[in-house]
């Protein structure tokens, strides 16, 4: 069902839709410990750049572009109060890359927490070597990092928690006792794309040159990754993100590879 258009975002090119409507989402850049200095146009005071934040306010939804020129702490997020469950998908992957996602063994919490304290986490994680198109679903309670070497594309919900278990050494505050209550201590499949219990769904959009495809959302968030062209009728550039509600037409002026996410609405709770 489409919604009542936002009234600060009118859509251009599309007169004959009055119940469409898009808005393309400003960007936050966020210096990062383990962060790069090799991005182009990143502000100064930015750097090391480690994010680029684009908030789908009322949406339940943020993206971020991640850079990585080395390890990020091993970390979870909560599954329950103020839950966070992510998506990555591997833009780049540099030569020694790498993801640490879940445990490669069933743990207990104390061993956990007794590996961190130890500095060997990262020996009971199970470490892929990613490659270029790569996805990976992260549900909440994964223990998980990102190594070096990587750029990321990151879809997750609006939650900014994180609890530190492993920090390599950096000065900064551990989370072990929130973190390792939250923590799946079993080993997990690796799915690659949300599943129907996500709180958003995900699709890949690929458009030749000149190509152009007609959509019909309800709050989707598009992450530009390449390419250029049109959502109804205004410019769109690789880098990118939009909101979009209606139906809406895309034209690529060059091959364009995007990302569509759809946030799903609450799934009712029990009353017995």
């Amino acid at each position: 069902m489409l919604k009542e258009p936002d009234a600060r975002a009118p859509t251009s090119g599309d007169a004959d839709r009055p119940w469409s409507w898009t808005e393309r989402l400003e960007p936050t850049y966020v210096a990062k410990p383990w962060g790069r200095t090799d991005i182009p146009d990143a502000p100064p005071e930015a750097l090391p750049l480690g994010e680029i934040i684009y908030r789908a306010n009322g949406h339940n939804l943020i993206i971020k572009w991640l850079h990585t020129a080395e390890p990020l702490s091993v970390q979870v997020h909560p599954r329950t109060r103020r839950r966070k469950h992510e998506w990555w998908h591997v833009i780049d992957a540099r030569p020694g890359a790498y993801i640490d996602l879940g445990v490669s063994r069933p743990c207990t919490r104390d061993e956990l927490a007794a590996a961190a304290r130890a500095g060997s986490l990262p020996d009971l994680l199970n470490r892929i070597e990613p490659r270029t198109g790569d996805n990976f679903y992260i549900e909440a309670g994964t223990i998980h990092a990102l190594g070096p070497g990587l750029t990321i594309l990151e879809i997750q919900e609006d939650s900014d928690v994180t609890y530190r278990l492993f920090d390599y050494g950096r000065p900064r505050e551990l989370h072990l006792e929130q973190g390792l209550a939250e923590a799946i201590t079993e080993p997990q499949p690796i799915a690659a794309m949300p599943g129907p219990e996500a709180p958003f769904s995900l699709a890949p959009l690929r458009l030749d040159a000149g190509e152009k495809i007609e959509l019909n959302t309800e709050g989707a968030a598009l992450a530009v990754l390449t390419g250029e062209g049109t959502l109804a009728g205004r410019a769109v550039n690789a880098g990118q993100c939009w909101l979009a509600d209606g139906a809406l037409t895309i034209t690529a002026d060059a091959p364009m590879h995007l990302f569509i996410a759809e946030p799903r609405p609450p799934r009712p709770t029990s009353t017995e």
